[in-house]
């Protein structure tokens, strides 16, 4: 994936470099209006001419057209795994498993907020999880447990069993349970109306 990536990036780039060059030479009069009219023509009847540029033009168009396919297929394909069940091929959305960890926020109350995101490698599944943890929460321990409420969960849904990597970062940790609560020690108790003397 990340070779075919890489080329399609240097392809783009290579294209737009020329592309951006011809432009700066001929608003810099490097290529004068002439210059350019005498290639258009040689282009337009000479058949050689003609033939190679269209030749370059649509393996231009080809290549851009096959690496996208190529890229967005594979982005496709890890973006879901696949299993045989006895009556036939079954494929899960990564998405599905996604919205799985983002409900076991109600088994781990010190998180205040579950981002995950998976790929399907040829290792397995890898699994990276952002975590906006309350203040109170300890980060070994909880994130030694939320790994292992994750793989267990995986592994119920799709029967994945040690073909998973787990990374969890630690993006934020919440401010706001210490200001209401300080807010709460400190709130001055209301008193009871004045209602005069009594005898």
């Amino acid at each position: 994936m990340w070779l075919l990536t890489r080329i399609a990036i240097i392809f783009y780039i290579f294209v737009i470099w020329a592309t951006g060059a011809a432009v700066i030479l001929f608003v810099s009069h490097v290529l004068d209006l002439q210059t350019i009219q005498r290639l258009l023509l040689l282009v337009y009847f000479d058949d050689q001419s003609g033939a190679i540029a269209g030749i370059c033009a649509g393996a231009i168009m080809f290549m851009s057209f096959l690496l996208a396919r190529l890229i967005y297929g594979r982005r496709q394909m890890e973006r879901t795994i696949a299993f045989e069940n006895p009556h036939g091929g079954v494929t899960v959305s990564l998405t599905a498993l996604e919205d799985l960890i983002k409900r076991l926020i109600v088994q781990v109350p010190e998180a205040k907020e579950i981002r995950p995101y998976m790929i399907a490698t040829r290792k397995g599944l890898e699994v990276d999880i952002k975590l906006v943890l309350r203040h109170e929460a300890n980060i070994p321990e909880l994130t030694a447990r939320f790994q292992d409420l994750v793989r267990k969960k995986i592994e119920d849904a799709v029967g994945m069993e040690g073909k998973f990597n787990i990374r969890v970062h630690v993006t934020k940790i919440s401010l706001d349970d210490i200001k209401s609560k300080n807010k709460d020690e400190f709130q001055v108790p209301a008193q009871a109306p004045f209602h005069g003397y009594r005898s």
